[in-house]
């Protein structure tokens, strides 16, 4: 397999506005570690792939779709041989728009793409023959955040590994399902948090030091232990995640020429939509929560307020969506097959999919945009923020009860095609 990989740095100024928590005071003022955008580019037998995997909350899918018709322009790749994937950090620009989470930057998402055009066109140049090694290891560190009836978690780790024939890693890509939330919202410095640490603690382990991708599963109800905690403890966690695998790399499988194969397949998915009249009883009655005050105050009303005159206004003018695009995207090498998701899904999602297909199997969550969460259907009964409250910040209807599971079934047919051959 011929491979190639690159790293830009992609840190913003000091004093940009943090994404992902409603309570945090903005805006940033420092730097804790610097964010990347890592580009690995491969290619075998006509098959290529290039992702872009970057140290933010998310991706947004217009600069996804541009990115895909630059890449078209630039090599001639189809849509389904470009991935572009965040490690859902909660300590980086806002890059995705959520409410009252940090004002979404045009300037920097400007930016992000020439930036990530250039990572991809040093992948390109830098590409040579590796052989692939693929690991597992356990990590039981992520918890269920909910506390609600039907827990769940993911303590898989993935490890694939690009390799010289003289032994030293090109790249390598890691896979666990644990929100990237550690620092919380006490914190203003921009960082990587975990993933960052995780990356570079198995680039340290590994010969050759290659350029890491850490990214995230289906962890929308998996969080770490704790929040708000120190850098030093960010530091320990991303280590336990690299050493679920980094030793394991010394008696990996290892192959030549693995099937290597790409797929994507746009699923429609229906949303519960909302007439005029019930968009404003909901906003009215959530808009009192306690819970939700508690947590964000006048940040709350807000964001609940903004989602009511939106969604209100795209309902009279026929622009409300009742279906959103969700994209499955799925890379085979091997035996193994990684399924890029364009949500946070529910960690059960992942298991489904392996039950499904019987196939050693990871969710590579928060790829190709992100439209927010999609529970199970129990956690429809369960209620909770991913449930009742996060659509509100997200701006849209919440997917009707039964997404997740009519995704998995989607899914687990795109992994079927892909291992076909």
């Amino acid at each position: 397999m011929q491979v190639g990989a690159s790293q830009v740095d992609i840190t913003p100024e000091v004093g940009v506005e943090l994404a992902g928590f409603a309570k945090r005071i903005q805006p940033s003022t420092g730097i804790l570690d610097r964010l990347g955008a890592r580009s690995l580019y491969l290619e075998q037998d006509g098959e290529r792939l290039l992702w872009i995997h970057a140290d933010l909350i998310g991706v947004d899918r217009p600069l996804v779709l541009a990115m895909r018709k630059w890449a078209g322009q630039r090599w001639g790749l189809e849509s389904h041989q470009v991935m572009i994937s965040a490690t859902h950090t909660h300590s980086g620009p806002a890059t995705i728009p959520i409410q009252e989470a940090g004002a979404y930057d045009t300037m920097y998402v400007d930016r992000l793409m020439t930036h990530m055009q250039q990572a991809a066109e040093a992948a390109v140049r830098a590409i040579e023959p590796c052989v692939v090694a693929t690991v597992e290891g356990r990590l039981d560190l992520a918890v269920d955040r909910r506390k609600k009836a039907t827990p769940h978690t993911d303590p898989r780790v993935a490890g694939l590994g690009f390799r010289r024939a003289d032994g030293q890693y090109v790249a390598a890509i890691t896979n666990y399902a644990m929100h990237a939330v550690a620092l919380g919202p006490t914190n203003r410095l921009i960082s990587a948090d975990m993933p960052g640490r995780t990356a570079a603690r198995l680039s340290q382990q590994l010969p050759g030091e290659p350029i890491t991708l850490v990214t995230n599963g289906a962890c929308g109800n998996l969080n770490p232990p704790f929040e708000n905690v120190s850098a030093a403890q960010i530091e320990d966690w991303g280590g336990q995640i690299a050493d679920a695998i980094a030793d394991r790399f010394h008696n990996a499988e290892v192959a030549d020429q693995p099937v290597f194969r790409t797929l994507s397949r746009v699923v429609p998915l229906p949303l519960d939509a909302l007439d005029v009249d019930e968009i404003a009883a909901y906003a009215a009655h959530i808009a009192n929560d306690p819970t939700s005050l508690a947590e964000w105050g006048e940040r709350f009303r807000r964001a609940v307020d903004h989602w009511r005159r939106t969604m209100i206004a795209a309902v009279r003018t026929g622009k409300a969506q009742h279906t959103r695009d969700a994209e499955l995207f799925a890379v085979r090498i091997g035996d193994l097959a990684m399924l890029g998701m364009n949500a946070e899904v529910f960690s059960r999602f992942t298991d489904d999919v392996r039950e499904r297909t019987r196939r050693r199997l990871y969710v590579v969550g928060y790829a190709n945009g992100d439209m927010g969460y999609i529970p199970t259907r129990p956690a429809y009964d369960e209620g909770g923020y991913e449930v009742e409250i996060a659509h509100l910040f997200y701006g849209n209807f919440r997917p009707k009860a039964g997404g997740l599971e009519y995704l998995a079934e989607q899914a687990a047919e795109l992994v079927g095609d892909v291992f076909a051959v």
